[in-house]
């Protein structure tokens, strides 16, 4: 049963370290990544990054949480709803 909707979502917090490293959980998907924008499905919503560099240091989507290093330019919400994608990119790569 989806986490959403028997209301066990795991809390969602961002930490970014002198814009260089950006700390995510309630991380739910990643969605699609290059080297200038990250999207991630987090429990607050679809979750833009944007900034120079970017690559994904640690991802473990069991627990939530994602580590992005790269020079950070601005983090912007998409919708106000929780995410509920079922087809991100992580999601088919170890399915």
């Amino acid at each position: 049963m989806d986490d959403i909707k028997t209301g066990k979502t795991k809390p969602h917090s961002i930490t970014l370290e002198d814009r260089e490293k950006l700390y995510i959980t309630g991380v739910t998907d990643v969605d699609s990544f290059n080297d200038t924008t990250v999207i991630v499905g987090t429990q607050m919503g679809e979750l833009i990054i944007k900034g120079e560099d970017l690559s994904i240091s640690s991802l473990d989507i069991d627990n939530g949480n994602l580590m992005i290093k790269g020079l950070i330019y601005s983090m912007v919400y998409e919708s106000k709803t929780a995410y509920k994608s079922e087809k991100g990119f992580f999601k088919s790569l170890f399915k």
